[in-house]
Formats: structure tokens, sequence, C-alpha cells
């Protein structure tokens, strides 16, 4: 499908208003230096795309309403701006009684980056000539915007992580115990600190997950106890956190006080129900013919598990055992009331 040149360039322009738009609320520069950008872009892009749509097919009176709607709201965002309306010390305090505040930072580039959304709308309703493929078109476009928006904020936390962070790792920084409650030193405390907590529960869940769920999955053949064991072990993957770190506090502490010991055992017990729902998963992928076939040589039960089903799962259960560690170092209030003195 050929493409006039100034609905082409309406899109590039669209393109280039939301890449900057969504760059500026990842990182909140000052957008007082590209506002000006957006602006003359944004009133570009409209003069384009009522240029194309007044000599395109596509005109007509069941038409006029959605683009007319589209241009009511940008020209509106730039009369917000131009006329100084929305300014660098705008901001908006609790509104809808959220308690949060959004100020010029966040407000500005938004208004651009939906203004954006609505151009690319427009011009490809243009071009399709508000057809059913013009819609499909839209759809198709914003579960593609949608992946991409994922992985967008993925990188974008990354980013803003290691813009902000790199100019303050040193060596002093990454081998220094903390100082004045974290407000100097380092951070070589909480590295060494997570590291052996996470050690710990590993010891104390991957035995217990990984045993429970070759028990479930290749012994145990009354089926009610297999669905109350599940019933259970979901319902114990769905317990919040606080709940074990109460538990640790009213029974662990008592035996072993506020250590590295009773953080271990709490994270453990934690990590027993990922590792084990994983591991079953793992455990039921294996077919059954290997399990036969092994059998059918002579070898025994156990011999059958280690030699044969244990190895074909195990890329299963590394991912259950690696979730585990991803769970347990990512957990905050069971060790402030356990291990954190």
């Amino acid at each position: 499908m050929k493409v006039k040149p100034a609905l082409a360039a309406s899109l590039i322009l669209s393109g280039m208003l939301f890449i900057t738009a969504l760059y500026s609320l990842l990182l909140q520069p000052d957008p007082e230096k590209v506002s000006i950008f957006w602006q003359a872009g944004l009133a570009a892009d409209m003069i384009l795309i009522i240029g194309s749509y007044l000599f395109s097919r596509a005109a007509s009176l069941k038409t006029v309403p959605f683009l007319a709607l589209d241009a009511v709201i940008c020209s509106a965002v730039l009369y917000l701006v131009y006329s100084g309306i929305i300014h660098a010390g705008f901001i908006i305090r609790r509104p809808l009684g959220m308690g949060a505040s959004f100020d010029y930072t966040f407000f500005l580039p938004l208004l651009f980056l939906v203004c954006s959304l609505l151009c690319i709308k427009d011009a490809l309703n243009i071009i399709y000539g508000y057809s059913a493929r013009g819609r499909e078109a839209l759809v198709f476009l914003t579960v593609r915007m949608s992946a991409i928006l994922s992985l967008l904020l993925l990188g974008g936390i990354l980013l803003v992580i290691v813009y902000k962070g790199i100019w303050v790792i040193n060596w002093e920084f990454l081998t220094q115990p903390h100082r004045r409650l974290g407000q100097a030193g380092g951070i070589s405390t909480a590295i060494m600190g997570s590291f052996w907590m996470v050690i710990g529960a590993m010891i104390v869940s991957s035995p217990l997950g990984i045993g429970a769920a070759i028990y479930l999955h290749e012994y145990s053949r009354s089926q009610r106890l297999n669905r109350l064991i599940t019933i259970a072990v979901s319902c114990l993957n769905g317990v919040p956190s606080v709940v074990f770190g109460l538990f640790g506090l009213a029974f662990l502490v008592r035996f072993f006080g506020v250590s590295l010991l009773s953080g271990s055992i709490i994270l453990g017990l934690i990590n027993i129900p990922t590792i084990i729902l994983t591991c079953q998963e793992a455990l039921k992928s294996v077919p059954n013919s290997l399990r036969e076939g092994s059998m059918a040589l002579g070898a025994t039960k156990w011999q059958t598990i280690k030699k044969v089903v244990l190895p074909s799962s195990m890329p299963g259960i590394l991912t259950g055992v690696i979730m585990g560690v991803a769970k347990a170092s990512g957990e905050t209030a069971p060790i402030m009331w356990t291990a954190v003195t």
C-alpha cells in the first residue's frame, strides 16, 4: 500500500513525539528543553493529518466527528502549554484523594504522549479509509505497542538504576559496611547478609520441596491425599510473607534469637511451596514410556527416579530452585523480624 508523503511524515513526527515523551516520563529530565519541539511537532502533525484528511477519500460526515474530537484534544493541550497554564511550577496535589502529587515533569510528557497516540490513530485511519482493515491495523499496533512497552518499562527501570547509580559505585561502596543507618559507608554487609541468607534458605527448602514433589508424583497413589496436599501447598504459596515473619518472630526467635539461622529457616519455609509446585510440573513433563522402559529392564522404583526421571526433569527442577532464590532474595518483612539486628 502506497502511503502519501504527508501521512508518512505525520507518522514519523508522531513516532518521535511518542519516543521522546516516553523517554521523558521514564527518566524525568527537565521537559522545558523539549517543550518547544513537542509543541511545534504536534502542531505540524495536526496540520498534516487534517490536510491529508480533507484531500482523502475518507472524508465524510460519518468520520468527521472522530477526527474533530482528536483535533480538539490536541489543540487544548497546545493551548494549555503555550498559554503558560501548564508551566514549570505546575503541580496537582492529591487528585481524587489519592494522596499523590503530579508535577510538570510528569504531566507535560504524559499529555504529549497521549496526543502522539491520537495522531498515530488518525493517520492510520486515513490511510485505511476508516475501514475494517484500519481497525485491524490499530488493534495490531496496540497489541504490539503493549509488548514493546513492557520491554521499555523493564529497560527504563534498569536504565534509571544504572544512570543514577553508576556514579556512586566504587570499590569502597562495594566493600565497606554501612554507617549511620545507611547514610554513609557501603553495602558489603547487605551483600554478604543476602548471600548467606539465600544459601541457608535453599539448604532448608530445596531438599524438602524436591522430596515432597517426588513423593506426590512418583510414590503416592491416593488421589484424595494428593489433592489435599496440593490444595494445602497452593494455599501456603498465597500466604503473605508478613504472616511468615510473624510466625518466625513468635516461634523461631524464641529458640534461635534474631539471627541468620532464624531468617534462613523462615525464608526456606516461604520457598517450599514454590519449589514443590514447580518440581511437580517438571516431573509431569517426563513421559511415562521412559519410566515403563526403565522398569521393564529390571530397575527398581528408586533407580528409575534417580537415573531416568530426575535427569529428564532437571531443567524444570532447576527453574523452581532459581525461582526460589529470586523469591528469597526479594523478601523483606520476614527478615526485619527474624534476622535484622
